[in-house]
């Protein structure tokens, strides 16, 4: 039978083993390629958790990451970021870029 409420859904994603470690105050390592691209380990769990956050802190009607009422989101997704990850300020840039991709 192939009906719709035999098919089977994606669910939520959470990124659970981040949100664990952030609350027993741990933090992921990133490290950098010498051309600046986030390198494993961690680069795709980064990569993966700021995808992650844009879908939290992002509405899904827009369609200009460049609009200035997207400040206050970008913002706390850069500090959700800091608050799992050990990434230095000058990365910002790059990771509010990366964000802007995954919209």
């Amino acid at each position: 039978r192939n009906n719709v409420e035999n098919e089977i859904k994606r669910g939520l994603t959470v990124m659970k083993s981040i949100i664990r470690a952030r609350d027993k105050g741990e933090k992921f390592e990133v490290h950098w390629s010498a051309e600046d691209q986030l390198i494993e380990p961690n680069g795709s769990i980064l990569a993966s958790y700021i995808g992650f956050l844009v879908r939290q802190h992002i509405p899904i009607t827009c369609d200009n990451w460049r609009s200035p009422e997207l400040k206050v989101g970008k913002e706390k997704i850069w500090s959700e970021i800091q608050r799992s990850f050990h990434i230095d300020e000058s990365r910002q840039k790059y990771c509010i870029q990366l964000a802007g991709k995954r919209l």
